[in-house]
């Protein structure tokens, strides 16, 4: 029978797979906090993929970063007024809703994906940023506005759903998008698969000790060994979520081939 031999990028991804399984299993016997848990599991795989690119750190660092300022906070407000998720928290929450270690996690879910794709599946070629970014800063400054100035106001208005946040969000950008460039939708499969069984390795784990959980309503929840877990997490998080910020990064931030 003829040896399998993998070359250096299938090793590595092989590789930040097996980490992320044996780091699960750490914070399953040590029970630590959502914050520790996040820096045991997702940021050392994450800042070491991003270290091994050579042309495409400042990009993705800078959507990750205006991601970070700019879409993540008004994104959680609509969602958390609706206890569509909710974690572990030790620190302050501003708005009284929004915890800060899941900033933190929005930052490394941003960071990473787009590293992967860019160092396994777009070759890491292209050290120029679009001038079409000044289009999704907008965009995003438009979303802050109106959910902060609608907050203030009248906070049930911005309630949403889970899922129903996911229509403007994710499926709307993605159908115009993906209909326009077909050809990146054909490159998001690796990315998106392995981001898949990461989110829910960590998420099956950080909901047996405590970290994460699901208390509202949902389309149709499973028992996972005992803890609730919605299908809804599942449509949005594995199936839209990486396809959406690859195609966003695609058109608005990288070369859009």
């Amino acid at each position: 029978m003829k040896d399998v031999i993998f070359d250096s990028k299938q090793r590595r991804i092989i590789f930040m797979l097996a980490y992320v399984f044996i780091a699960c299993i750490v914070i399953y016997i040590f029970s630590p906090t959502y914050t520790v848990s996040l820096f045991l599991v997702i940021v050392p795989p994450s800042l070491a993929n991003f270290f091994w690119l050579k042309r495409s750190k400042k990009k993705i660092f800078l959507l990750s970063i205006l991601s970070l300022i700019l879409f993540a906070p008004p994104v959680e407000i609509m969602t958390r007024l609706t206890d569509s998720w909710d974690v572990q928290s030790i620190l302050p929450r501003p708005f009284g809703l929004i915890p800060i270690e899941n900033m933190l996690f929005a930052f490394f879910n941003i960071l990473w994906p787009l590293s992967f794709y860019e160092y396994f599946v777009d070759k890491d070629r292209i050290i120029v940023i679009s001038k079409r970014l000044k289009y999704l800063v907008g965009l995003y400054c438009l979303l802050a506005l109106i959910v902060y100035t609608i907050f203030f106001l009248n906070k049930e208005l911005i309630a949403v759903r889970y899922l129903v946040a996911a229509i403007p969000i994710l499926i709307i950008p993605s159908l115009i998008i993906f209909s326009k460039n077909p050809h990146i939708l054909k490159k998001v499969l690796l990315t998106t698969v392995f981001f898949a069984i990461v989110h829910f390795t960590f998420e099956f784990f950080a909901m047996q000790i405590g970290n994460w959980w699901w208390p509202s309503d949902y389309l149709y929840t499973f028992n996972l060994a005992g803890k609730i877990y919605p299908l809804d997490d599942a449509i949005v998080w594995f199936l839209l979520s990486t396809p959406a910020l690859i195609g966003g990064y695609e058109f608005f931030v990288d070369d859009n081939k």
